[in-house]
């Protein structure tokens, strides 16, 4: 099965990203749903050589069920995971993250639920779905460096949920020491009420990547409902990190299996510099 690469072929014909630049990855995975061409089957192959071939150091996957999870580790053996069930902290998508452990080891991981008792399985106001923030603390192993990681699936439904979830996530203080980065598919695009919390001043001063990004490449839109021609919709996946970091690249990657889209959302990447 030939991959046809386009933006991803193009975000790295420079040279690999160095040691002091970090490359994340968001990508809403899509569950594997009858009706959707091609399914999860005929997809997880090459999602997994373009995640490969794109090379990021960390990536977020959502809409994530644990035999996705289980198939993308097995495929790509360079990174250790971390995310649970939403259903119950067991069963159920997750919001894994992926990391490379030979760059990373992991100092902790944790989940929250989007609700008013984040500690315990459930959904918050006029939300869909039990939806979750996971969580890792990684250091850098040659440099000492801590990130403090986040990934999330705002719901798809509730206004009001994805609002308080944008100020839960927020609210999570920063692990000591360690440079905030939080990603995902916020089902919510640029002139919305979430992505306003989530880029507004105090808190943890972040920036969407996109944003001043030295090179932006790849379509507007991120989410493509299986259409490889829709590139021209909103963008409702996002990369957000400190505003004092500089992001060298970001695109948005329309690579497809023979003219057909390997997820319904484009995955994103960003090339942070690190301090």
């Amino acid at each position: 099965m030939r991959i046809v690469s386009l933006a991803a072929a193009l975000i790295l014909l420079a040279a690999p990203a160095h040691a002091e630049t970090l490359r994340l990855m968001s990508y809403n995975i899509r569950v594997d749903v009858s009706g959707d061409n091609p399914r999860w089957a005929e997809r997880r192959d090459p999602m997994a050589k373009q995640i490969a071939f794109t090379a990021p150091d960390i990536f977020g996957v959502q809409e994530a069920a644990q035999g996705a999870v289980a198939d993308l580790a097995d495929r790509l053996p360079g990174y250790d995971h971390y995310g649970i069930g939403r259903d119950d902290g067991v069963n159920g998508e997750t919001t894994t993250l992926f990391y490379d452990h030979t760059r990373f080891l992991r100092v902790d991981a944790s989940t929250q639920w989007c609700s008013k008792t984040p500690n315990v399985p459930g959904k918050d106001a006029d939300a869909a779905y039990p939806r979750t923030i996971t969580r890792v603390i990684l250091r850098d192993r040659d440099s000492e460096r801590l990130l403090d990681v986040r990934n999330t699936h705002f719901d798809n439904i509730g206004e009001v949920a994805r609002e308080n979830c944008a100020r839960q996530i927020m609210a999570i203080p920063p692990y000591p020491g360690a440079i905030v980065l939080i990603m995902g598919d916020f089902n919510t695009g640029t002139d919305s009420a979430p992505y306003r919390i989530l880029t507004g001043d105090g808190g943890l001063n972040l920036k969407d990547a996109r944003v001043g990004a030295a090179i932006d490449f790849g379509p507007p839109g991120t989410f493509n409902g299986f259409d490889i021609k829709k590139t021209n919709g909103e963008a409702i996946d996002h990369i957000f990190v400190g505003r004092t970091l500089t992001v060298s690249r970001f695109g948005v990657l329309t690579d497809s299996i023979g003219g057909r889209v390997i997820s319904d959302h484009f995955p994103i990447v960003a090339d942070v510099v690190l301090p």
